[in-house]
């Protein structure tokens, strides 16, 4: 599974990568992969780990997360809305991210369109 999340990483269409593990709490364990394999290449390719904050997901987890932080790759946090209501999920992804100890810096939400535009024009 680590290579398939590696040639997804590698992809030139690809700049977030969504919950890596694959994870549903308490309906599908999480799949087995070299996070810290993932991440390293993930800092090569400069690709962004998402901390998906739907309550079923939170994948990555605060672990993961403070070993993105750790090694310089980004992070974004989405809540996999469906739906308005779901935007409030925003405060969970925000607290697995605090939990991995990411700073306003490692969090690409965080940044001026400025920032965003220039971050994504490769």
């Amino acid at each position: 599974m680590t290579a398939r999340v590696i040639k997804a990483i590698e992809n030139e269409y690809v700049d977030i990568l969504a919950h890596p593990t694959c994870r549903i709490i308490q309906k599908r364990e999480p799949i087995k992969i070299d996070m810290e394999k993932v991440l390293e290449v993930a800092k090569d390719n400069d690709i962004i780990m998402e901390i998906n904050a739907y309550p079923d997901r939170l994948d990555l987890n605060d672990i993961h997360t403070k070993m993105a932080v750790d090694m310089g790759v980004k992070i974004s946090i989405g809540t996999d809305a469906h739906n308005k209501e779901h935007l409030k999920f925003y405060e969970l992804g925000t607290a697995v991210a605090r939990r991995g100890w990411a700073k306003k810096e490692d969090v690409i939400n965080t940044y001026s369109i400025e920032k965003l535009m220039k971050l994504f024009e490769k």
